[in-house]
């Protein structure tokens, strides 16, 4: 079988799946996340003029003025409850919860007071239940493995959008001024939409695919450590492959940071330090995903980190057609071993340079290496030298 049809299989199966007191956890961070939490890492830095401290609050003035929808129905659960934590800690509530003790510690208004008692004013309770209201809302808003082999095909649950806003005010920047967001559908096209992403008064003309495209955006928070907050819009095209799009505004102009594959712009993706873990598909020993970090690099920007393996959860069981050597090592040509026609073997991930690992029946573990599209050690296509292969058709 050759690439090109081997990509129309993965396309065809791809749209296939598309059819198919405060210190708590709220539910929508859920306890068990499809394997997708990225490594904690220090990020790059953004320049003396850009960086600044870090934002003092998710919305300064929560103490005493009443939130609005159109403040919270846009926003990220992890953003949402930072928000309805910071309501307690300006009077001093001490946390228990690590994260929460440190990003608190982190602001300059923040005094512990073991004394509070968690009494709020009426103001501080109306915009507690409204922020809950959205947690609730939210809950929904999490990754779910949509194929039992391959548990890095990622999507959300079918569900009701309808709750986010095409318009919201928030503060983008960390300045203390609230920007207006706005998305505006411009122009139908026969398989994508034009829409129009402004900003106070920066505009963008965006094309979103009209068999998935949103009228609403979400606002998140990659970095809880600098003072941006970004808009990502999750889009899906017309071979359901999944994308988001990231934008932040600097103040004065809305800028593109990349788009990244697969549905990003959730608290299971981020870590909130500067890494987004996305599913990416590959082509390559079969059609497969693998999980790909990407860190925000010194221009605000998301810059790919790659890795030395990605694993194939669960690993793929593959029948050998042909003979074939597994080597000792990832780029090497020591044979460890020869897999003869009907021996059972196990895919369980690869790297970018070619190389995959596989494990026999008898647990040997050992690489192949694919070069030019044929399987080292053989004449033939990697397409032609296993039964079992995912192509997702």
């Amino acid at each position: 079988m050759n690439n090109r049809k081997l990509q129309l299989f993965c396309l065809m199966a791809a749209g296939m799946l598309l059819i198919a007191g405060c210190e708590t956890r709220t539910a929508a961070q859920p306890d068990q996340v499809p394997q997708i939490q990225a490594e904690k890492s220090n990020q790059g830095t953004l320049t003396a003029e850009n960086r600044g401290t870090g934002r003092d609050y998710i919305f300064q003035d929560s103490d005493k003025t009443l939130l609005t929808e159109d403040n919270l129905s846009n926003i990220d659960s992890r953003m949402l409850e930072l928000a309805r934590n910071e309501i307690y800690a300006r009077h001093g509530l001490v946390f228990k919860r690590p994260d929460l003790k440190d990003y608190f510690a982190g602001k300059p208004w923040y005094i512990p007071n073991a004394d509070y008692n968690g009494s709020l004013s009426d103001t501080e309770s109306r915009n507690i239940k409204l922020i809950q209201k959205h947690e609730k809302l939210m809950s929904a808003n999490h990754l779910e493995k949509l194929w039992d082999v391959d548990d890095h095909v990622l999507g959300y649950p079918q569900g009701d959008e309808s709750t986010r806003l095409p318009a919201a005010n928030i503060d983008l920047n960390g300045d203390g001024t609230v920007e207006h967001i706005q998305m505006t559908l411009t122009q139908h096209y026969e398989v994508s939409d034009e829409w129009s992403l402004s900003v106070n008064d920066s505009e963008l003309k965006i094309e979103l695919s009209d068999s998935y495209s949103t009228s609403y955006f979400k606002i998140v928070d990659s970095d809880i450590n600098d003072p941006y907050f970004e808009i990502a819009l999750e889009d899906s095209n017309e071979s359901a492959q999944f994308t988001t799009d990231y934008y932040y505004y600097n103040g004065h102009k809305v800028i593109h940071m990349g788009t990244l594959d697969g549905l990003t712009a959730n608290a299971q993706s981020l870590d909130g330090q500067g890494t987004v873990t996305t599913s990416r598909q590959s082509i390559d020993f079969q059609c497969w995903f693998y999980l790909e970090p990407f860190k925000l690099n010194g221009g605000h920007k998301w810059k790919e980190s790659p890795a030395d393996f990605y694993h194939m959860e669960p690993p793929t069981p593959w029948v050998a057609k042909v003979r074939f050597p597994i080597y000792k090592a990832s780029g090497q040509h020591d044979i460890l071993k020869w897999v003869e026609p009907g021996d059972s073997v196990y895919f369980q991930g690869g790297d970018a340079e070619g190389n995959g690992k596989i494990k026999t029946e008898d647990g040997t573990t050992g690489w192949i290496q694919v070069k030019d599209g044929h399987l080292s050690g053989t004449d033939s296509d990697i397409y032609e030298c296993f039964e079992g292969l995912l192509l997702y058709g």
